[in-house]
């Protein structure tokens, strides 16, 4: 698959294409960000992965019971869906039009984490303590080795997405500002 940068003017046509989007990357990396500010500039339904996923006491429900509660949206024309879930990925990518790889290096994405930390967010069903960030960093730790090649493999093998890869928060901004032209 041939990974796409591209001039945002000059892929009018493909901006307008765009309808079922994926957001995937390391936590802390941007994605709920992001995929909010695409969903506002494109005008999708955003759904979030996390608020599927777990519940307000920080119980989760099976993988099993994840991809049940995704089909519904899938199926539907329009979509931007934020997060990761590596277990439902295969089952999303068929789906998808266009999925953005938010691929930050891991020292920005740790910051993402402690930055949000007793923040107050929509896209997960309580506020994150410290606590909730030292588990997360330690987890974001080894993403790279655990996951990046395989989803990188599933994204190859899925030949009709656009794969759109950002590598910084700069191109991430860059990226949405172009959008307002």
């Amino acid at each position: 698959m041939k990974w796409k940068c591209f001039d945002l003017r000059a892929n009018l046509f493909m901006i307008l294409s765009m309808k079922r989007i994926l957001v995937i990357g390391c936590p802390g990396a941007g994605k709920t960000y992001f995929s909010k500010q695409l969903a506002k500039k494109l005008s999708l339904p955003l759904i979030h992965m996390d608020n599927l996923y777990w519940h307000e006491d920080k119980t989760s429900i099976s993988t099993d019971e994840l991809k049940e509660k995704l089909l519904p949206y899938l199926v539907k024309d329009e979509w931007i869906i934020d997060g990761n879930y590596h277990k439902t990925l295969e089952m999303r990518l068929p789906y998808a039009t266009d999925v953005f790889v938010l691929d930050l290096p891991r020292t920005e994405c740790i910051q993402g984490i402690l930055d949000r930390v007793d923040q107050p967010r929509d896209d997960i069903p309580w506020i994150e303590r410290e606590d909730d960030a030292t588990e997360l960093i330690a987890w974001t730790a080894d993403y790279g080795f655990r996951t990046k090649d395989e989803e990188m493999a599933l994204l190859d093998k899925n030949k009709h997405l656009h794969v759109h890869i950002i590598k910084s928060r700069q191109e991430m901004n860059d990226y949405l500002e172009k959008l307002n032209k």
